[in-house]
């Protein structure tokens, strides 16, 4: 019997019926667009969430609204979870238009997605435990295949890649979307996705402001999320889509939705085109960088310490899509200086020292490559990339011409944010350009602090 059948089976009872965690309501038999939403926050210690909880019970209320049989489950532990998408597998039979999403953590392995229950801790999980009991998102689609009818799965996690126990090379090529069924992440593949600081994810708010309108498409939806939450973070997060669908369609239509070939597509994100020199850059509420810019150091930092060779190719892809994370990341791994380092080793002579190179290991040290990258990072106003690349102007190492005028440009620019590197950066270079002396500082009562606190963010 097919899951159609079985709820017209229903449809005389007045009351509702539970099937697989789903409430089945009297009128069942006409509903024909099924939704699971899940939101997990509950996780242990450090690890808990600020938003997930929030930003599925907006999705769920935006989904009804929608004219959608939504399941809302929230805090899930392994088994719940398993089991409420078990069931919603079943619910999807037949649907016209299923849509899951999911916000909570995340994290890739060989290139797999990840969705962890409440229960499981991503401080110690290693590869081989996602492998074992991890809930992937392959499994999910293979739930809500379908030969006709469309199937929408929303990811607001985090996609960086858990290293621990997974090989050099270990990464698996990134699967294509199947027949019917579309894709959207928050973030690009290896990236982080931020919880928010406000009611909502920077992801979730965007995403419901559009799904809300039923003038839209699924694909309209989609491209204008990607477009909205780039722009809103100085391409920071930059939303990916892997699609299967040829044509489109509509979440508030009540009329039934097919596919009509298969079409699978890489993932891809939401950079402007190549070539769109007439397009300006977003301007960045200075209220996103005063929130963010610390955390975004920190991840530029931490990842650049374990840039690996699996790493550089999902940076390249994100990069290629101009997202400014990847390019600030690998312009920082370029510039890096490979210095000799001695140590000391044993011998059957004694110690002998030995000189070794100092550097990632992975790629040699290209001061000129890393500008190109920064460069690209800066058009994007990106505070981080703009200082990083007026540092190497300032310094000029080998193969990079040394431009004072722009670096202070650039400097400029990124100090205006709040960024306090940039406003130190700033003066070092005014003073060694002779534009300010030392005891400048000190006219009209101004201090070191003054002069720093002077940079305020123009008001928007």
């Amino acid at each position: 019997m097919t899951r159609r059948r079985f709820i017209q089976s229903l449809a005389g009872i007045p009351a509702s019926a539970c099937f697989g965690g789903f409430a089945i309501p009297a009128f069942a038999a006409t509903v024909r667009k099924v939704a699971l939403v899940v939101g997990n926050a509950g996780y242990a210690g450090t690890e808990r969430l600020k938003n997930p909880v929030a930003d599925a019970t907006l999705t769920a209320n935006t989904l009804r609204k929608l004219g959608f049989h939504t399941s809302l489950a929230t805090d899930r532990n392994t088994a719940q979870l398993k089991a409420d998408l078990d069931a919603f597998g079943q619910a999807a039979r037949g649907a016209d238009i299923a849509v899951f999403f999911y916000a909570g953590h995340g994290i890739a392995v060989e290139n797999i997605n990840y969705l962890l229950a409440v229960d499981q801790k991503l401080a110690t999980a290693t590869s081989l435990d996602m492998k074992r009991q991890g809930i992937s998102l392959r499994w999910i689609e293979s739930l809500l295949r379908q030969d006709m009818g469309v199937s929408v799965i929303v990811v607001d996690a985090c996609r960086n890649p858990l290293l621990r126990g997974v090989p050099q090379q270990g990464m698996a090529a990134a699967p294509r979307a199947a027949r019917g069924m579309l894709t959207f992440y928050s973030t690009a593949p290896g990236a982080l996705a931020r919880d928010g600081t406000g009611a909502n994810s920077d992801f979730s708010a965007v995403f419901n402001r559009h799904l809300a309108r039923p003038d839209l498409s699924l694909k309209q939806i989609v491209e204008a999320t990607q477009r909205d939450v780039s722009a809103e973070t100085g391409d920071t997060q930059v939303p990916w889509v892997s699609s299967g669908l040829v044509g489109d369609a509509h979440l508030a239509s009540t009329e039934q939705v097919g596919v009509a070939a298969s079409a699978p597509t890489s993932s891809v994100g939401a950079g402007r085109k190549r070539g769109d020199t007439d397009t300006p850059p977003p301007v960045v509420p200075v209220r996103f960088w005063n929130e963010n810019l610390a955390q975004l150091e920190e991840q530029v930092q931490f990842a650049v310490m374990n840039f690996d060779i699996n790493s550089k190719r999902v940076l390249e892809q994100r990069a290629a899509a101009g997202d400014a994370m990847a390019l600030t990341i690998l312009g920082s791994v370029y510039a890096a200086p490979v210095t000799p380092k001695t140590r000391a080793t044993r011998s059957t002579y004694g110690l002998e020292a030995q000189t070794t190179p100092r550097g990632n290991g992975v790629v040699p040290a290209d001061p000129a490559r890393a500008v190109r990258y920064l460069a690209k990072a800066a058009e994007r106003r990106f505070p981080l990339a703009q200082t990083l690349l007026a540092e190497l102007l300032v310094e000029a190492p080998r193969g990079v011409p040394r431009d004072f005028q722009r670096a202070e440009n650039l400097l400029q620019d990124a100090a205006a944010t709040g960024y306090g590197r940039a406003r130190l950066d700033l003066l070092d270079l005014k003073m060694r350009r002779g534009n300010m002396q030392p005891r400048d500082l000190l006219e009209n009562g101004k201090t070191l602090e003054a002069y720093i606190e002077s940079f305020q963010p123009p008001k928007r």
